[in-house]
């Protein structure tokens, strides 16, 4: 067994709160990040919004929530970060060193064990702390959503009878967001029809 007050975390170098995460050792602050990340790829990616990065810019508030937390948590992991972990080259390095060290058998033997957690890492499992709306849920924000659409389209009237310049900055901008909000709504019902077939 290893001794768990001599590792440190392979990103920032902490020794505090030392688990595996991904087949690595990460720190508690380190992982707590990199779960918030995961949470918030799993919502946009569910809802088929726009992936993370840049724009915190969003439909509604639980989209934002988690784009604010997850850009967050990437700022996190930035500062904290010591030294690049070398995920690929060290495993590939470990691998060399024991076909070159053990013998054909055991080789073998040894590879089998850490070719599956890599396989898990890769994103081919789902983490179990995310958990996918159901119904209901998809009505509330399907109804948050046409409440939103209704406000837009108000807006957009108005704007639309403004002349010049800002008129039609406004009428482009609000355009926009109503395209927006229609491709979330799109993707809500496809969501929906996933769940009834499924």
């Amino acid at each position: 067994m290893t001794d768990v007050t001599t590792e440190e975390c392979v990103w920032c170098s902490s020794d505090e709160d030392v688990a595996d995460f991904r087949d690595e050792p990460r720190c508690g602050r380190c992982r707590t990040a990199e779960q918030t990340i995961a949470a918030a790829r799993e919502f946009v990616g569910f809802y088929g919004l726009r992936p993370l990065g840049g724009s915190v810019e969003s439909d509604d508030e639980e989209e934002r929530a988690h784009r604010v937390a997850a850009g967050a948590a990437s700022a996190e992991l930035t500062r904290t970060r010591t030294h690049t972990p070398a995920r690929g080259a060290s495993r590939s390095k470990q691998r060399t060193a024991v076909t070159r060290s053990a013998s054909p058998a055991a080789t073998t033997a040894a590879k089998a064990p850490a070719d599956k957690p890599r396989v898990a890492a890769s994103g081919g499992t789902r983490p179990t702390n995310i958990s996918r709306p159901d119904s209901a849920e998809l009505v509330n924000r399907a109804e948050g959503l046409l409440a939103q659409l209704t406000d837009i389209e108000n807006r957009l009237a108005v704007a639309q009878q403004e002349s010049g310049l800002g008129g039609k900055a406004k009428v482009s901008d609000l355009t926009a967001k109503r395209e927006s909000v229609l491709r979330t709504l799109a993707a809500l019902e496809k969501a929906k029809r996933a769940m009834e077939s499924a």
